[in-house]
């Protein structure tokens, strides 16, 4: 099986459905400790009832960032190969769910980190791109590497942004560009 980690391409599809299949077999789990524990021993209070309980947590927590993922979708292939058709093999990251402990989850459907700055892409036009820019700025400089951010609502000026800059590639980047791209999957779902 084809792992995906944060920032690929069908990173949101194959984490949703991951997540499901985990929650779901760990809330099968509780229920058949419950229910064995009762028809075995004829009392809920017993080892698996307890051992249930503490399984609990844990589940929760999957599903926590299993709804915080469910209104979010990938973003098509065809749209995804245009854009790696202009920055080639340069440091790319998609599907990027940014979270914020006092804002709503920032939708970063593609980010571009380059030298000159980074250059994302949201398809959420509600999104407050002042504060988004700010946010992702902040956290950039907390962790050590100031660079610009700019945040594009519209498709077409996002794409002749990219194509009017130098190609770069992560093989030969500056290593400023890779804690970059670091720091935005730190903060990511």
């Amino acid at each position: 099986m084809k792992r995906n980690t944060k920032g690929h391409f069908g990173y949101i599809r194959r984490r949703k459905r991951n997540l499901s299949i985990m929650v779901g077999i760990l809330a099968a789990g509780i229920i058949g400790l419950v229910l064995l524990g009762y028809l075995t021993l004829g009392t809920k209070n017993n080892w698996l009832t307890i051992v249930a309980i503490l399984t609990v947590l844990p589940t929760a927590n999957l599903a926590v960032v299993l709804f915080a993922l469910l209104p979010y979708k990938g973003r098509p292939k065809e749209e995804y190969d245009q854009v790696v058709s202009i920055v080639g093999d340069g440091v790319l990251d998609t599907e990027l769910i940014i979270t914020s402990k006092t804002d709503k989850n920032m939708e970063i459907d593609y980010a571009y980190f380059h030298e000159e700055g980074v250059f994302c892409y949201t398809i959420n036009k509600a999104m407050d791109v002042k504060r988004t820019e700010e946010y992702l700025k902040t956290m950039l400089k907390n962790n050590g590497v100031s660079s610009g951010v700019k945040v594009y609502t519209d498709w077409k000026p996002f794409l002749k942004r990219l194509r009017s800059l130098e190609p770069s590639s992560r093989k030969t980047c500056d290593e400023k560009l890779l804690k970059m791209e670091g720091v935005f999957r730190a903060i990511a779902i």
